[in-house]
């Protein structure tokens, strides 16, 4: 989505800076509640952290990656 980070960027001088570990929220539904962003590490082990604390809550990860069907 590189025109969406040029449209966020230009509006912000610049200052953000898109990677991976963030993960939606959803409920059991599939009712989007909110969002989680982690930093610090690889963007695999942030989004790994995310996934955890989601599952912790009950609540289901939505990383954006389409479900395979059977």
């Amino acid at each position: 989505m590189p025109a969406f980070f040029d449209a966020i960027n230009s509006l912000t001088d610049g200052e953000v800076i898109p990677a991976a570990g963030g993960v939606l929220l959803r409920d059991s539904e599939g009712n989007l509640l909110g969002a989680i962003g982690v930093s610090g590490d690889t963007s695999d082990n942030d989004e790994h952290c995310a996934l955890v604390a989601i599952a912790e809550l009950g609540l289901v990860a939505d990383t954006g990656e389409r479900q395979q069907s059977d």
